[in-house]
């Protein structure tokens, strides 16, 4: 008697969800998968009515076990059929996915790219346009003849030299920023040495620099994304953290340039954060991720109040 209930309970289960997947073809837009998966429904439910209904009746034109039989076939190659179609489905997500993610990282580097082709023209206008005036300016106040003039006037236009110096020196600095005509020529640890040493000549922050590519040239994107990097983390340890020691340790092995940045200042509540799939925010992290991920790269922040600044960096090399 408890088995007849249990079959019976079952049975009507197996209509309602043979009734619900029949329902939901339309929804699916008749996807052939889900068209096979109820089907295979139906033919369950029937399975389980014909098996409830031999307590009842015995019919003479077929054997209840050869039934089963040829409906637990039939239900066998479909559910394999309705699969080999999901799996066409995923691998359709499969490949969406990865199209979704190659055009994520052409519009980073679509976007990044601009910003570079904007900061080379400002800088080729900067230099082209403003420093021969500056320069022309200098000229006509050295052709000035000082020994007749008093020592006033003499003293403005010594000092009109001088500020005349000063803002071509911070014209070549804007410019060099802007579009570093080092990176261009030597390189990126060139590059690099020279932005270091000059962000802090006059500062008491000591600045470890290693590196085993001097020399070796990369991909202008990735050699510009890099230094652009670097130039943020510089950045963010002068003016947020307040270090008495950078380390900075920049090596290529195994097609991959693995960069190690370490300060010891004052630190900031970000924990330990692996940036891959996920944004990085605060103090211009966002930016480093976005140029890392735009090189299909990945990079993990270690930070706390206290303890300093840690950023692992890693770039395939092409």
């Amino acid at each position: 008697m408890i088995f007849k209930i249990a079959l019976f309970l079952s049975m009507i289960i197996q209509l309602v969800t043979a009734i619900v997947a029949v329902t939901m073809v339309r929804r699916t837009r008749y996807n052939i998968s889900w068209i096979l998966i109820s089907i295979a429904f139906v033919l369950m439910a029937l399975e389980r009515l014909f098996e409830f209904s031999s307590f009842f009746w015995q019919t003479k034109l077929f054997a209840k076990d050869e039934v089963n039989s040829w409906l637990g076939i039939v239900i066998s190659i479909l559910m394999l059929i309705s699969l080999y179609y999901i799996r066409q489905i995923f691998n359709l997500q499969d490949q969406l996915d990865a199209m979704r993610k190659t055009s994520e990282k052409r519009m980073l580097m679509g976007i990044i790219q601009g910003e570079e082709r904007a900061r080379r023209n400002i800088a080729g206008d900067l230099h082209d346009g403003l420093g021969p005036l500056l320069s022309s300016v200098k000229m006509i106040i050295s052709a000035a003849d000082t020994e007749r003039m008093d020592a006033e006037n003499r003293k403005i236009v010594e000092q009109t030299y001088s500020v005349i110096d000063e803002a071509i020196v911070t014209l070549r600095e804007i410019s060099n920023h802007l579009s570093p005509h080092l990176l261009k020529n030597y390189g990126l640890a060139r590059a690099i040495e020279t932005l270091a040493r000059q962000l802090f000549a006059n500062s008491s922050i000591k600045v470890n620099l290693k590196t085993d590519i001097s020399g070796k040239r990369y991909d202008y994107d990735l050699e510009i994304n890099v230094y652009r990097i670097v130039t943020e983390l510089l950045n963010n340890s002068v003016k947020h953290a307040g270090p008495a020691t950078i380390n900075l340790s920049l090596k290529e092995q195994n097609q991959w340039l693995r960069m190690d940045y370490r300060d010891d200042g004052k630190g900031m509540a970000v924990g330990s954060t692996s940036a891959k799939g996920s944004s990085l925010s605060g103090m211009g992290l966002d930016n480093i991720y976005s140029r890392v991920k735009s090189l299909d790269g990945m990079v993990l922040v270690d930070s706390s109040p206290g303890n300093g600044f840690y950023a692992h960096i890693e770039i395939p090399v092409k």
